[in-house]
């Protein structure tokens, strides 16, 4: 699978600006119980959940957000991909992780 755009990252993409403190994975999926972090081999502290709605708004984007380059995190990709395209409108940089949690395990 190939990015559509340059708001999409590949897996080791992401994981490299998260560790740099650029980054941090913010987790769309809605089910609490998927161990989004053991998915993505980073520590839990280095993911968020948050609701999309939340996200879309100014008014109500987590403010402590603002200090990095969100990489969205859904079951697929396609929503993470359209939220990363919302926020690039917004002037905010963030990406999509590309083929979601989804991906990721049938590697693993």
């Amino acid at each position: 699978m190939r990015p559509l755009d340059s708001k999409q990252l590949e897996l080791d993409q992401a994981i490299d600006l998260v560790k740099s403190n650029k980054s941090i994975f913010v987790w769309i999926g809605g089910y609490v119980d998927t161990p989004v972090s053991k998915i993505l081999n980073v520590e839990a502290d280095k993911v968020i959940e948050a609701n999309p709605f939340t996200l879309m708004d100014k008014e109500t984007y987590p403010k402590e957000l603002l200090n990095y380059e969100p990489i969205i995190v859904c079951h697929h990709g396609l929503a993470s991909y359209e939220l990363a395209k919302e926020l690039d409108s917004m002037n905010i940089k963030g990406y999509s992780l590309m083929g979601g949690v989804e991906s990721i395990k049938t590697r693993i």
